[in-house]
């Protein structure tokens, strides 16, 4: 196990900490990378990390306690708690827990400021479906899930989970409103990470996403509540055991993701948001316990799970040999490369090879040698040279056994801005920026004309490739907040792009 996670960490594919443990004994616990990479203060195993979706046992373990007080129904229609909520009387509390209500999902930290934005947001959307008729993952009935705590026990959400678990576990590094933590043991979400250079990603201006994925915790907290949960401290049995069936679905129950791992059950909850990916699950018949929480977005936490179960159970695995790539030679492979509907955005920096497409989160690569590179062994990316020797073809086997062949793109894409202080809107095309050929890294307007309100620059028209704010008001992430245009008037726009990790920018109003 250490060797597996070694040789990520030697990679720069791994960050984070881990913990194992089988009947209820931790038979493996380490940490690996940077908690804060400027520092360079390494992860302990005391790090704390935001868990995001991993949350949603929380919220439900409250939701069933309160259950087991008599003080709700699973049964319990919406209306009960919001009379006016567009066909409440036909939404369940078991509907949201298990994401059959058919409320759309919603993940824009803007609308979930407080709970009369976030309810006047959703109540106008109309449902997906018929509730209790299909599946579809709603953060944003876990957010209703959080209000409706509130209304059952008069107390705030955050403070009725740290009352009903986390004290009473002794869960002492968890909790809510991660950005005023400044326990030392603070790990920072990173959108890129390496021993040069890093970025933080996004970090939300609110506690967002409340009851859906607000939580920061360590690996061993999250190990104490997995025993306490396994040992029918905070719940009853009957209750877990209704949690833990398939509701409608056979991948979820009530508030926990189920799956097999070698034809065994397992039960738990993924999470992942800006900067941070948490994995926790426990194999019920073995009582085998995995909780793995990395702070870079990049880390292969997801692709390193099942060499961790194969270890565990004894099946053959073996650990990926990674190649040595020159900045040199991954520069060659830098581009876009389309097919007739997607776009795939290679970039290299520091000695990564990041790739991205569309919506899909941005991956690192590991490298096999110096054009063929994978995410795992049914996930590879190939390079192919033409009889020039340049990289013009990049063919992808995906993981349901698809295989693309992507052209590298050689039309002028380039950066723009997009937004409402722009004559195009948001739901128009990108305005282009201009690049001058001896800074091409530096994409600039002069003397443009913006209207008071908002934008963002965005790549090649596509909202999966976007640039904002960050909390600070001052440095860049991807998918950010607006940037802010406070009046009418002519400005000077640059974006600079020549550290790829750390972009720059001025948007500076004109005196004329």
């Amino acid at each position: 196990m250490e060797e597996l996670f070694s040789t990520y960490e030697k990679a720069g594919l791994f960050n984070g900490s881990v913990l194992v443990a089988e009947k209820g004994k931790v038979i493996f616990e380490n940490s690996y990378g940077y908690r804060n990479a400027p520092k360079k203060e390494k992860n302990t195993n005391n790090s704390l990390y935001r868990v995001f979706s991993t949350t949603k046992m929380f919220t439900a373990t409250v939701i069933f306690q309160l259950e087991e007080q008599g003080k709700l129904s699973l049964n319990d229609k919406l209306s009960k708690y919001y009379p006016d909520f567009p066909k409440g009387d036909s939404i369940t509390i078991a509907h949201l827990l298990s994401h059959t209500s058919g409320i759309p999902n919603d993940t824009n930290s803007e609308y979930t400021i407080d709970e009369a934005t976030f309810l006047k947001y959703i109540t106008a959307k109309p449902l997906n479906f018929s509730p209790g008729k299909d599946w579809d993952y709603s953060n944003s009935g876990y957010y209703i899930l959080g209000y409706i705590i509130k209304k059952v026990t008069g107390l705030n959400y955050d403070q009725v989970i740290e009352n009903n678990i986390l004290k009473p576990l002794k869960m002492n590094h968890s909790g809510f409103n991660f950005n005023n933590v400044t326990d030392k043991n603070k790990a920072l979400g990173y959108e890129f990470l390496s021993d040069k250079s890093s970025n933080e990603a996004l970090r939300f201006k609110t506690d967002h996403p409340f009851g859906a994925g607000a939580m920061y915790s360590t690996v061993e907290d999250l190990f104490k509540f997995n025993e306490a949960l396994k040992n029918n401290i905070i719940l009853k049995k009957e209750t877990t055991d209704r949690a833990f069936t398939p509701y409608l679905k056979d991948h979820y129950g009530l508030g926990f993701q189920i799956s097999n791992v070698f034809d065994k059950k397992r039960v738990g909850h993924d999470g992942g948001g800006p900067g941070y990916r948490s994995r926790y699950y426990r194999v019920l018949e073995d009582d085998i316990c995995v909780i793995i929480i990395s702070n870079s977005e990049l880390s292969h936490t997801d692709f390193i799970f099942p060499l961790v179960e194969k270890i565990l159970y004894n099946k053959p695995y073996s650990i990926p040999t990674i190649a040595k790539v020159s900045a040199e030679d991954l520069k060659k492979l830098e581009g876009v490369y389309s097919t007739e509907n997607s776009n795939f955005y290679i970039k290299s920096a520091d000695g990564q090879l990041v790739f991205k497409e569309g919506s899909y989160p941005r991956n690192a690569l590991l490298p096999k040698s110096k054009t063929s590179f994978q995410l795992d062994e049914k996930f590879t990316c190939t390079f192919q040279p033409d009889q020039d020797g340049k990289i013009n073809t990049l063919v992808i086997h995906f993981w349901d056994g698809t295989v693309k062949t992507a052209k590298r793109n050689t039309n002028a894409l380039t950066w723009g801005i997009i937004g409402n202080a722009t004559p195009n809107g948001w739901d128009g095309k990108d305005i282009p920026l201009q690049t001058d050929p001896k800074n091409p890294n530096i994409y600039f307007l002069k003397n443009y004309k913006l209207n008071k309100g908002n934008l963002k620059f965005r790549f090649n028209n596509d909202w999966g490739y976007s640039l904002g704010l960050n909390n600070d008001n001052k440095s860049i992430a991807f998918d950010a907040y607006d940037f802010p245009i406070y009046e009418d008037g002519i400005y000077d726009i640059v974006l600079d792009m020549t550290n790829a990790v750390k972009p720059q920018y001025t948007i500076k109003k004109l005196n004329l």
